[in-house]
């Protein structure tokens, strides 16, 4: 990683720019910030939390109903699409096995996941109702068994669980570039 503060003639000011090139890669990625009295280092962490909008939107769209087929328009329907998604998020955080892995800080299951658990605990409850009405119980623990052993937990790894994100502030002694 690399970084300097350059004058960028498109923007007309001094920017930021940090030149990334991660680990069997041949080409830099480049970063531009605005804010001048950031250390590198802190930027390129902060930087990586822009996935946790990228995982947002794509269980909005993949778990919640609003994918490509769904009309939104305005402001008022983007609106509530964040709401309804949002309270669907926050309903989730309610479900037990959920509180109970904040509870004990390990990290939440992503939305689909937590979704697909949901509907296999309903498969299973379903199986358990039309087992149950010949009593063929054995057969019932059985299925069950399997189809909860296939499905897995996967923590989100996206979700920046135990990253160090730095420190996220200005630093003293570059304060003065700012205001120059």
């Amino acid at each position: 990683m690399l970084g300097h503060r350059l004058e960028v003639k498109a923007h007309g000011e001094k920017r930021f720019i940090i030149a990334l090139k991660y680990e069997g890669e041949s080409e830099y990625r480049y970063l531009v910030a605005s804010h001048l009295s950031w250390r590198a280092i802190d930027i390129a962490r902060a930087y990586t939390l822009r996935w946790i909008v990228e995982i947002f939107i794509e269980d909005w769209k993949s778990h919640c109903g609003w994918n490509m087929l769904s009309k939104q328009q305005g402001v008022e329907g983007a609106s509530r699409g964040v709401i309804l998604s949002l309270l669907c998020d926050h309903m989730l955080l309610l479900h037990p096995e959920q509180s109970a892995r904040l509870k004990n800080k390990q990290p939440g299951l992503p939305v689909g996941c937590r979704i697909e658990r949901i509907k296999a605990e309903a498969l299973v409850t379903t199986i358990e109702k039309v087992a149950l009405s010949d009593n063929p119980r054995n057969a019932f623990e059985s299925i069950s068994r399997a189809i909860l052993e296939a499905l897995p937990n996967r923590p989100s790894s996206k979700h920046m669980a135990g990253c160090d994100l730095g420190r996220q502030e200005p630093t003293e002694s570059l304060k003065y570039k700012m205001a120059a």
